[in-house]
């Protein structure tokens, strides 16, 4: 594309990486080059998207280092040092601070964090005996400490003092230091583990870990670890935010909204406490139809609708088109509970996201939060207090006021919490009078206890199920249909377990499916050793393509939509794949028995999915074989049924290049890559074309799109590793094969290839490893032998080299290169 349009579609995709990040995701630069590739081609857009996702990193405390980068993109060097030099002359918040040193008249002792508006430290106060701070360096002309100096509160971190640093241009707000971490590390921390399986013991867990990497490391134990030791995850969430709630408040009666509320301004101190932070962006509240003020701040993703619409209208010089007020804040509130009890930030927050919260947090903490996210600020609570009273009425188990809880059985089972003698007092009056009664009460209960169950295991299943977690949503899918086969236990929910577990063990099915014919994809474009591991996975795939029919009928049903593969053009592509490996793998005497057999499945396949260009190359290229006369011309087959999608094209061009037809090959590639410019197979295909023609560089460039598009194949580090070598880079070449390996600690033909590398460089230890790890796991033995024999050679041990030199030419007697050097060894003295 042209620089202009290069330039405009990467600042949208900077734009949508800001929000992904926001919501919780990590997307990095690669993700969205492999999506737009043309990109590739344009260094100025390159450099924007790597821009934001630097500033991202340091905005979220995730650091990153210059060799890092060049390593990830070696094309860009002189423009990623410039990049840097920038960012560094553009940091809002100055230089580092001098660790040791005195500012303000506080001796520094450690650096804390740092965002955009200042650098937060721990220090000590040489004048109170070296009593430790928290000392926040800000510019001189911030009004932070204005706010911070009107709050008393025992939620909210308070101001001891200011002090100006004229020489450094800074002001050092001092606060006290309680220790811990902030509410954003500890949601990072658990971001892992379900939210149904987490409880308040996880966040202690979380404290201790920041206490052991604390400089000052205090232990410190109070009440709230008392309470967080024995309540629910749920219940702990629900205090912190009864806290917040007060501290919010407080702010409001003294005419402070603070309008930045989010998990990373929560501190939980050593002790538990959770208290607020961070008043940079606290101000009045606006008026509608006011002047706009002259600066106005907000986090996305926690911000309020009329604050987005303030934010945007400061920034058009317009008057502010909606109060913003307390219900803000009490709406940011209401974002971070989303997103504590839910795992992740919402993307559109709304009372209709009831049902998801309800099977962790229940109907009633549900419905407040869904009160806090109304769009309306009418619809909200209508204020901090009252949000307050009501998420502790819950952990009172009280009636709630702002919302009406429509669950009976939450209802039920708070009154029994309430009262626990009660019931058996009601219960022994009732027996008296009708036994029945106080047991089908009972049932009830239990059945509503059960459905909860159910429905938190259903959540927890989808969940799994978006991630292509296929074991654990099966698991969690069963689970949940034991608990609602209770008596009274909803049928419409067994009949949605049901459903969801049925779906889930077709994408499993489907998974393992594709998962297979990756595995032959890879292995067509190789040497395949006749090992017992290759015939092995030989018979696999046989074994798959006679149930074709049933996998078919099973994955052949609608809501396979999310796996975003084709069942269909897996079991094509596996029957010829194994087609070719069943030819090649076959005893010498029994080559024409093979490829009769091969031609009988590839009738199968024909019967099955119809004609296509493919088919009626491969059939013919094992019936001429048979015949004895060669192959068929490069255009016999395109002419029949001339192939029309990316995969008959790249399954076309892989045919060729089967038959050593490269310049055919390289045509239907170039083709195939035109129409999927980020299919992985189609780069893939390309990259192997390239690289057997001698077009080294391009074949670098094909495998690096294969790496954007799949970087967690090991088959996509090890051949870009190969092209690499042959253009006579290997130090980007040992790279790409250490992360292979990493991997796939199996893939001995990586390790194979390292240690000759090794061995070219004189690194002999490292490279015996590397041929004895490659001997274990399935590389050509006569291969790694010789290879070995080289390397005994090098250490002067002529005994030892001969050894490996027969041993190489028992496993393959036709080796040449051993046979020369067998004979020269002979020669020797």
């Amino acid at each position: 594309p042209d620089a202009e349009a290069a330039e405009a579609l990467a600042a949208r995709l900077a734009d949508e990486m800001t929000e992904r990040w926001r919501h919780g995701e990590r997307p990095v630069t690669e993700e969205f080059l492999a999506r737009e590739p043309l990109l590739r081609a344009c260094p100025g857009a390159v450099i924007e998207l790597l821009y934001e996702e630097l500033c991202l990193r340091d905005e979220f405390g995730e650091q990153v280092s210059r060799a890092d980068l060049l390593r990830r993109f070696p094309q860009c060097g002189d423009g990623i040092e410039m990049l840097l030099e920038c960012h560094r002359l553009l940091e809002p918040r100055g230089p580092a601070p001098d660790i040791g040193g005195v500012i303000a008249g506080f001796r520094l002792v450690a650096e804390l964090g740092h965002g955009a508006h200042g650098r937060v430290c721990l220090a000590t106060d040489p004048h109170l005996a070296d009593r430790p701070v928290v000392l926040k360096l800000i510019p001189r002309h911030a009004h932070e400490h204005l706010s911070l100096a009107r709050l008393q509160h025992t939620y909210i971190v308070p101001l001891y003092s200011v002090a100006d640093d004229p020489e450094k241009g800074v002001s050092a707000l001092c606060m006290p230091y309680f220790g811990g971490t902030t509410l954003a590390r500890i949601l990072d921390a658990l971001r892992g583990r379900p939210v149904e399986q987490r409880t308040g013991q996880d966040i202690l867990e979380v404290l201790e870990q920041a206490r052991q990497i604390d400089p000052l490391g205090a232990s410190v134990r109070g009440p709230a670890w008392q309470f967080y030791a024995t309540a629910s995850y749920v219940r702990a969430v629900c205090w912190i935010g009864a806290c917040l709630a007060d501290a919010l408040e407080y702010a409001h009666q003294r005419g402070l909204v603070h309008l930045d509320l989010k998990p990373s301004n929560v501190l939980i101190a050593a002790d538990g406490q959770p208290m607020l932070l961070d008043f940079h962006l606290a101000r009045p509240p606006l008026a509608a139809g006011g002047t706009p003020p002259d600066w106005l701040g907000g986090t996305a993703g926690y911000m309020s609708p009329e604050q987005e619409l303030a934010l945007a209208a400061v920034r058009e010089a317009r008057p502010v088109p909606a109060p913003v007020d307390g219900r803000s804040d009490v709406y940011s509130l209401g974002i971070l509970l989303d997103e504590a009890l839910a795992g992740e930030v919402p993307s559109h927050p709304a009372p209709a996201r009831l049902d998801r919260l309800s099977a962790v947090a229940g109907p009633g903490l549900a419905a407040v939060i869904a009160r806090c996210l109304a769009n309306d600020p009418a619809g909200r609570y209508p204020s901090a207090a009252a949000l307050g009273g009501d998420l502790r009425r819950h952990l009172a188990d009280l009636p709630l006021r702002g919302v009406a809880n429509r669950s009976w059985a939450e209802r039920w089972g708070k009154w029994r919490r309430r009262r626990p003698h009660a019931l058996a007092i009601i219960g022994l009056a009732a027996a008296l009078a009708a036994a029945l009664t106080g047991t089908a009460a009972l049932a009830l209960v239990d059945a509503g206890r059960r459905t909860q169950e159910a429905r938190a295991a259903l959540a927890e299943g989808k969940n799994h199920l978006e991630k292509r977690q296929y074991e654990e949503s099966i698991d969690a899918f069963t689970r949940g249909l034991a608990s609602a086969h209770a008596p009274f236990g909803p049928s419409d929910l067994r009949r949605e377990l049901m459903r969801e577990r049925s779906h889930a063990e077709r994408a499993r099915m489907a998974a393992e499916l594709h998962t297979l014919a990756d595995q032959m994809r890879f292995l067509y474009a190789a040497d395949v050793p006749h090992t017992a591991s290759a015939h092995a996975l030989e018979a696999r795939c046989r074994a798959v393509w006679d149930k074709r029919d049933l996998i078919r009928s099973e994955l052949g049903r609608d809501g396979l939509e999310q796996i975003g593969r084709g069942p269909d053009e897996d079991l094509l592509d596996l029957a010829i794949l194994w087609s070719d490996l069943h030819t090649r793998l076959a005893p010498q005497g029994n080559a024409d028995a093979a490829r009769h057999e091969a031609i009988a499945v590839l009738d199968e396949a024909k019967t099955a999915f119809g004609p296509s260009a493919v088919l009626e190359r491969e059939r013919g290229a094992h019936a001429a074989r048979l015949a004895g006369s060669g192959t068929r011309s490069e255009t016999d087959a395109d002419q029949a049924t001339p192939p029309r999608t990316a995969w008959e094209y790249y399954a076309l061009g892989r045919a060729l290049l089967g038959e050593g037809r490269l310049e055919g090959a390289a045509a239907r590639f170039e083709r195939a890559v035109e129409l999927d410019p980020a299919g992985l197979w189609p780069n893939f295909y390309q990259g192997v074309c390239a690289y057997r023609r001698g077009h080294y560089e391009d074949a670098v460039l094909a495998f690096t799109a294969c790496v954007g598009a799949a970087p967690q194949r090991s088959g996509c580090f090890y051949n870009r590793a190969l092209a690499y070598a042959a253009l006579g880079r290997p130090d980007r070449a040992l790279r790409d094969y250490d992360r292979a390996l990493e991997l796939d600690p199996g893939l001995g033909a990586a390790a194979l290839n390292r240690a000759i590398l090794h061995y070219r460089a004189n690194r002999l230890a490292p490279a015996r490893a590397d041929l004895e790890r490659a001997l274990a796991n399935g590389a050509d033995p006569a291969a790694v032998h010789y290879n070995l024999g080289l390397v005994h050679l090098a250490e002067h041990d002529g005994a030892a080299a001969t050894r490996e030199i027969e041993a190489a030419l028992e496993h393959n007697p036709s080796h040449r290169e051993a046979a020369a050097l067998r004979d020269r060894l002979l020669r020797e003295p």
